[in-house]
């Protein structure tokens, strides 16, 4: 909205609160699987995400307090056409206690590693294929170091 001047006013504030609560704030990350049951046990019982809810359409993983991992079945096939770096789209990191284990159990799992271990500000980091062909990173940071 412009004010007189002819520049953007800023947004009223509101004396009632309406506009307190947060807005533009990640709430969940989707992905569409095409087998709900498979991707939901990957990232539960192998990477895991605790469950907050699940339908047979519908599931979500908590990533942390607030930010869920939704999956879902596939709804747009061409989606699905293109795997890992070459799909594009958002890479999860998921910071882990100790790199070389978790990577060879995400592997033992029908993970595909996508190259070595690298150094990153803070630690090391290795990205990763899952079963449904979405890159992941997992990260592990040094003692002290503080993810951004």
């Amino acid at each position: 909205m412009r004010g007189r001047s002819g520049r953007f006013a800023s947004a009223p504030r509101a004396a009632s609160g309406l506009f307190s609560a947060a807005v533009n704030e990640l709430c969940w990350i989707t992905l569409q699987v095409p087998d709900l049951e498979r991707s939901r046990a990957f990232w539960r019982e192998v990477i895991g995400l605790p469950e907050k809810s699940y339908t047979p359409a519908w599931v979500e993983l908590e990533l942390r307090p607030g930010l869920m991992l939704a999956l879902h079945p596939v709804f747009y096939p061409n989606a699905m056409i293109k795997r890992g770096y070459d799909r594009g789209g958002p890479v999860l990191a998921i910071r882990v206690m100790n790199l070389d284990e978790m990577s060879a159990l995400v592997i033992r799992h029908g993970a595909r590693a996508l190259g070595s271990s690298q150094e990153i500000p803070g630690g090391l980091s290795r990205d990763f294929e899952d079963p449904d062909g979405y890159v992941f990173e997992l990260v592990e940071l040094r003692p002290g170091a503080n993810p951004a």
